[in-house]
């Protein structure tokens, strides 16, 4: 018996995102003075899940990762627009055009299949317009992942011992023992796939086994699905009767622990940015209002300075314990009351400086300063000065030149593992020798980079780093000359992306499966050493070709370029078909008919390789065999020599190929998935008898490659280029060994 029951349980996820959005315009980010609505944005993450019996808590580290790690995405039609990591790491404000934007929040790690990593997501659509000039923005960012997990007080060892849950999907399972049976397995589930599968093993009493298995169709995400146990002593491990398997449908909901953002400031009556000096003549200064928005209450709202009788006779006091203690200075705290957004109480505050407050400070060419530290009730804290200067000798300037931190945070591709294109936006026409400056975190040994300006009067330029360490955090700042006299601008941090691995690169992992054919089951050659063709990194045609006994694609020990092994792809014919020797990144999914159904492309870590580089040898056979002409499309002729083709792509999903004649899909290069290409094609001999010769395929990327984040890798293989048509030569013969994405 197996049954589906639902109830609820709570859990939840939830990505807040406020937006107050006044006059604003640009699809793409610009300056305040080109603006027709300012979007300011908040966010918060909420990460516990819950469960009807006990279950382990998110650590305060976890939180932090998750807050450190969310990354945050507006777009329009046109892709990205902005793109922050991190919570703190987001503007106080930003500005947009007037038309329709998403903003989208994800948090976690994507992985197939774990305990303990798992993935949220949210979107929500919003408009930026001339009558909606106000407007909360709202992203519930939720569980991505489906749940398995064993309700534990059903595992009676009165009746069972050893008791095995294995519970997976198309790319990755779990093993739920007796150490696991308090835990939760993660899924993420491939595209296509709604199914977990599921297999119960385990001992009775008497020390006899049994084995179930079955499958739960149309799982969805966060939904815990909990596998209970009833136990039937009196009756044989045969024929199923002695477990049944009660499956609970848990739809995983809100929960009441929140990640929450820190309190945030801004100027309400002046155009001014939080870190500005507040400049003027002493008697022309006017009111000024601080807002401080929480979430929750604020505990503390503390204004202190170094400088006597600025605050009246305090040097630090906290104006929610003591509101009316400076307020005859002109200084004063006004609550503005709370507000729930997305069910979280959010609060504002403005602490009132009064016009005659800054009219009453003595000349002086030194800058006053006010530092204001809040804590809310979540216990964050933010903190910023008050700076103020009424004479000129005491002014501060913003540099003139500036890295336009949103611009090469929404360029996908403008952070590379070992360069950079740093843009650098000129906001005010004063000096010289514009220069981005760059060093590793945690180091001053810094490199200097002209930058380069093609059109001065959009005010944006361009400076290459190169040389740059895969993985690392970096310092950035502009330089400049000012009057002969080089100032440099405050910091800010950038990560280089990580290069990617291919795993088994070097062939040197082989073992075989098990499939069925029509000829019943086969052993078949997988080029990965767990056995498992969905797992594995590589996959082949052969599970096609072991209906008629063959191996196209093998291990080989005598040409290769390092290791042990490399792989060795033949093309072969079975009752007049050819069938070209090939491996691809992906698996072999299915057989229809005589007909291979692949998947190509694996998940990577969505980073920008420059070419991929490989040795390969290549031999094409004579004597092609053309059926069907071709379809009108093999570039090869009858009885002509064969060719081979190596090519890579980086996507945003799997590809599936189907060779059928009546239902052929190929790879399209150009499908809007695809977002960078390349190939190369042997129309005869390639490396010298015996040897593997370097072959180097540079990637060409498409414009929407700036704004939108890559996923998979796709590599294919061929001995015969043209055996989707089922075209070529029997005996053409590739080697290849040692594949590697090569960064610049």
């Amino acid at each position: 018996m197996k049954t589906i029951r639902k109830y609820i349980s709570v859990l939840a996820c939830a990505a807040i995102i406020a937006g107050a959005f006044s006059s604003c315009k640009d699809e793409t980010p610009f300056s305040e003075s080109d603006g027709e609505g300012l979007v300011r944005l908040s966010v918060s993450v909420n990460s516990k899940l819950t469960r009807s019996m006990a279950t382990k808590a998110e650590t305060p580290d976890n939180e932090a990762e998750l807050r450190d790690n969310c990354r945050i995405y507006i777009s329009n039609a046109k892709g990205v627009l902005h793109k922050w990591i991190g919570v703190d790491d987001m503007p106080e404000s930003i500005y947009l055009r007037y038309g329709s934007y998403v903003a989208e929040a994800m948090a976690g790690d994507s992985v197939s299949a774990s305990f303990d990593k798992k993935y949220f997501k949210g979107m929500s659509p919003f408009e930026v317009s001339a009558t909606n000039a106000t407007t909360q923005v709202s992203v519930a960012c939720k569980l991505a992942n489906v749940v398995a997990s064993i309700e534990q007080s059903t595992v009676d060892s009165k009746y069972v011992r050893d008791l095995v849950l294995t519970v997976s999907n198309s790319r990755g399972e779990l093993v739920f023992d007796n150490s696991r049976y308090m835990d939760k397995g993660y899924f993420m589930m491939p595209n296509g796939d709604s199914e977990l599968n599921y297999t119960v093993e385990g001992k009775n009493l008497a020390g006899d086994t049994f084995k179930e298995t079955g499958t739960i169709a149309n799982v969805k995400p966060a939904h815990d699905y909990r596998f209970n146990f009833e136990f039937n002593p009196s009756e044989s491990v045969d024929g199923g009767a002695f477990v049944d398997i009660i499956i609970e449908d848990v739809p995983l909901i809100e929960s009441d622990v929140v990640i929450q953002a820190k309190p945030t400031f801004v100027w309400s009556n002046s155009d001014l940015a939080i870190d500005d000096q507040i400049q003027g003549v002493k008697g022309d200064f006017s009111d000024m209002k601080l807002l401080i928005g929480t979430f929750g209450d604020a505990k503390t709202v503390v204004l202190s300075t170094s400088i006597p009788n600025l605050l009246g006779s305090n040097m630090s006091l906290d104006l929610l314990g003591n509101p009316e203690a400076i307020s005859a200075t002109g200084i004063r705290l006004e609550d503005l009351g709370n507000k729930m957004v997305n069910g979280v109480l959010t609060h504002r505050y403005s602490v009132d400086f009064a016009a005659d407050w800054f009219n009453n400070l003595a000349e002086s060419t030194d800058e006053y300063v006010v530092n204001v530290a809040v804590e809310d009730s979540n216990g964050k804290t933010a903190r910023m000065d008050v700076r103020v200067a009424n004479m000129k000798e005491a002014y501060t300037y913003k540099a003139p030149v500036i890295v336009n931190i949103e611009l090469l945070r929404s360029d996908f591709m403008a952070v590379g593992a070992r360069s950079m294109t740093v843009p650098v936006e000129v906001v005010a026409e004063v000096g010289t020798n514009y220069c981005v400056e760059y060093c590793k975190d945690g180091e001053n040994d810094w490199t200097s980079v002209p930058a380069q300006f093609d059109t001065r009067a959009a005010g944006i330029g361009y400076a290459r780093l190169t040389g740059l360490t895969p993985g690392t955090t970096y310092k950035l700042r502009t330089s400049y000359e000012i009057n002969g006299a080089k100032t440099e601008s405050s910091s800010v941090n950038i990560i280089t992306e990580s290069e990617f691995d291919i795993p088994n690169a070097g062939f040197e992992e082989w073992s075989t499966y098990s499939a069925k054919t029509m000829l019943g089951t086969k052993n078949v050659v997988l080029p990965f050493a767990g056995g498992d063709k969905m797992t594995a990194f590589w996959g082949s045609g052969n599970e096609g070709a072991a209906t008629a006994n063959m191996t196209l694609t093998d291990k080989n020990a005598e040409m290769l370029h390092s290791g042990t092994y490399s792989a060795r792809l033949e093309s072969k014919a079975a009752m007049g078909i050819i069938a070209a020797g090939n491996i691809f990144v992906g698996h072999y999914d299915r057989t229809d008919g005589t007909n291979g159904v692949l998947q190509v492309g694996r998940e990577y870590n969505g980073s920008h390789p420059a070419k991929l580089r490989v040795y390969a040898n290549y031999r094409p056979a004579s004597g092609a065999q053309v059926k069907d002409n071709g379809g009108g499309v093999v570039g090869i002729e009858a009885g002509g020599l064969d060719q081979g083709q190596i090519y890579v792509a980086l996507t945003t999903a799997p590809r599936e190929i189907r060779t059928k004649a009546t239902d052929r899909q190929l790879f399209d290069r150009d499908d809007e998935s695809v977002l960078a290409y390349g190939e190369v094609t042997w129309k005869g001999n390639f490396g010298a008898d015996g040897q593997l010769e370097l072959v180097e395929i540079p990637l060409e990327y498409k414009d929407s490659a700036k704004t939108t984040e890559l996923t998979h890798l796709v590599i294919v293989c061929s001995a015969s280029k043209f055996g989707d048509y089922f075209c070529g030569s029997t005996g053409s013969v590739m080697y290849l060994d040692d594949f590697e994405l090569v960064y610049e």
